[in-house]
């Protein structure tokens, strides 16, 4: 009756320490992915040269200023514009660009992508598409209420040539995003999404204008609806 005793309790620690060697096994067995990130202009041909950042989620919550800590790697788009990733755990990743341009714009991208273990991710980005809609409305700040036609108005980012009296007509002149108010005072612009930007306003003839209107930006497919109380130059 003894020896029966001891010979299941000695099966008993047998199936158990069975059972700890297959959890570990499966815990450690954890495939990686793949990034094949290529930034396109309107034509179709690759952006080279283009810094692209790879981000973790689990770590990082903010898509306009990424934690410098939940950098995972960062590449230089090749010849073909393809910035390469590999060794991707599977998970959920932020994926940015800095400063793309198209056009003489720059713009910039940023997008989640899920990697899947074993799987090579391929993204095919068109720059521009990263763009939303500055729906301005300009009305006199004499009485508030007049709406101002036929006045350019030129976004500006903020973070680009500091603004002065010396500078400011030489940058309206030059800039590509920019339009014309019309009957009711409103004018739309097309601008990279998830920029800030402040507006220049100027006469089409006699060329006064004035600047500092504030900041605003817009995401992107979005549209941002602005009504700026201004001048009547």
């Amino acid at each position: 009756m003894k020896c029966k005793t001891i010979l299941l309790l000695g099966l008993s620690v047998l199936t158990v320490s069975c059972k700890k060697i297959t959890n570990v096994e499966v815990v450690d067995g954890v495939n990686t992915g793949k990034l094949s990130y290529k930034l396109n202009d309107d034509s179709g041909k690759g952006l080279a040269g283009v810094k692209v950042s790879v981000y973790d989620t689990e770590t990082n919550f903010s898509t306009s200023s990424p934690n410098p800590n939940a950098l995972v790697g960062t590449v230089l788009t090749d010849h073909e514009g393809v910035a390469y990733f590999s060794d991707l755990l599977p998970k959920n990743y932020l994926v940015t660009t800095d400063s793309p341009t198209v056009n003489k714009v720059k713009y910039r991208t940023d997008e989640f992508v899920q990697i899947v273990a074993d799987i090579e991710k391929k993204k095919v980005i068109k720059v521009s598409e990263f763009s939303g809609l500055l729906n301005i409305r300009l009305i006199s700040n004499i009485d508030y209420r007049t709406p101002l036609k036929n006045l350019g108005v030129a976004a500006h980012p903020v973070s680009g040539v500091r603004l002065n009296s010396d500078n400011v007509a030489d940058v309206a002149k030059a800039s590509t995003l920019k339009g014309v108010t019309d009957e009711n005072g409103f004018v739309s612009i097309k601008v990279p999404s998830n920029i800030t930007f402040d507006f220049i306003v100027y006469h089409l003839i006699h060329r006064n204008l004035g600047w500092g209107h504030g900041n605003y930006r817009v995401g992107k497919e979005e549209k941002n609806i602005i009504t700026l109380y201004t001048y009547p130059f």
